[in-house]
């Protein structure tokens, strides 16, 4: 069962057995028809919400991978331990995957996940030298992949919540410079290096969804709008509640870089449709289909759930059950990320 964290630093979601020793990889161990059974059965059980299970079924992929080697195997372990909200673990295994990796690429990606695994840890509870740590294991990181734009923006937000500014900003425009930097990220480093304090918050994690008539919808077609963000369902006592406060909202910044992304949890599509229908929902609305992919990507464990993002796709503001204020929340970012009027230039004389 998972236990959703009131705010997660670091998307993009245990106790773990010691691993064997593994020998440099000199074959890839997923052709073993054992290892990928075990694989696919850890898979089934992720998608059924089995997490335990799952785990175990991708430990076991690993130890009968023994004198060969399998990223898809540590790859899997790490997901969900993160999935499962025991990041120490995450970063235990991350380390021992980066010690044994295949190429610096791979290893990099190891380094990367072990240092968000730190600082996740670090955010549920402050110990000593977590975040130095993910530092040093982030510059290794840049070390043996420079290219790559994410560990420059995340050891940027890491030296940002060590009251490093210049070092972080140091590393936001190395994320901006990196050839293969999205606009996305590109648009979140230019955003913290202007405001070190926006590095402690959540990132929205990327997604793709579907509308009914077939558009989809991503973080990215949402750039540089407001977003509230409505997790719900038909059932839900207090989705029902909310409703026409939420509507109201979405009416009356209609006309300004704002959207409301409604996403129900329902199984039932038509009666979804239903009462989108009946109660003219305006907004995005939209069903989570795949098994509530949204939802755990969003890490939401129940409804309704708010979120809402700035222009950037940062997380501004999360609320679980109880309604709050988010009209005057979303008054204020709106405010927040309206352009400012130009100041007059004196000229000398006048």
């Amino acid at each position: 069962m998972r236990i959703p964290a009131p705010v997660r630093l670091f998307c993009l979601p245990l106790v773990l057995a010691p691993f064997p020793s593994l020998l440099t990889a000199q074959q890839v161990s997923t052709q073993d028809p054992k290892v990928r059974a075990a694989l696919h059965e850890s898979a089934d059980f992720q998608k059924r919400e089995q997490l335990s299970s799952a785990l175990e079924s991708a430990q076991k992929a690993l130890k009968l991978s023994i004198g060969t080697y399998c990223e898809e195997c540590y790859r899997q372990i790490v997901n969900l331990q993160l999935e499962m909200d025991l990041p120490k673990d995450a970063s235990s295994t991350a380390g021992i995957w980066a010690a044994h990796a295949s190429s610096p690429k791979e290893k990099a990606s190891a380094e990367f996940l072990s240092a968000r695994a730190l600082v996740i840890s670090d955010h549920q509870k402050h110990e000593e030298n977590q975040l130095e740590r993910a530092d040093r294991i982030l510059h290794q990181a840049a070390v043996d992949d420079p290219s790559d734009p994410a560990i420059h923006l995340l050891d940027g937000r890491v030296l940002g919540l060590m009251k490093k500014e210049s070092d972080a900003k140091a590393q936001f425009a190395a994320c901006s410079s990196a050839s293969g930097a999205t606009p996305l990220q590109c648009r979140r480093a230019d955003a913290y290096a202007h405001d070190i304090n926006l590095a402690s918050n959540e990132e929205a994690p990327e997604f793709s969804i579907t509308k009914a008539d077939g558009t989809p919808v991503t973080l990215d077609s949402l750039a540089g709008k407001v977003v509230l963000v409505d997790f719900w369902a038909t059932w839900c006592g207090p989705c029902a509640r909310d409703l026409d406060y939420v509507q109201s909202i979405a009416e009356e910044f209609a006309k300004d870089n704002f959207v409301l992304l409604g996403i129900s949890t329902d199984e039932d599509e038509n009666a979804w449709s239903t009462h989108v229908a009946k109660n003219r929902m305006i907004g995005i609305q939209v069903r989570d289909r795949r098994s509530n992919s949204l939802k755990d990507l969003f890490h939401v464990g129940g409804i309704p759930t708010y979120f809402i993002l700035d222009g950037n796709g940062i997380i501004r503001y999360r609320t679980t059950g109880a309604l709050k204020d988010l009209r005057s929340r979303v008054r204020e970012l709106m405010k927040e990320s309206s352009p400012q009027p130009a100041t007059p230039t004196k000229v000398a004389g006048n």
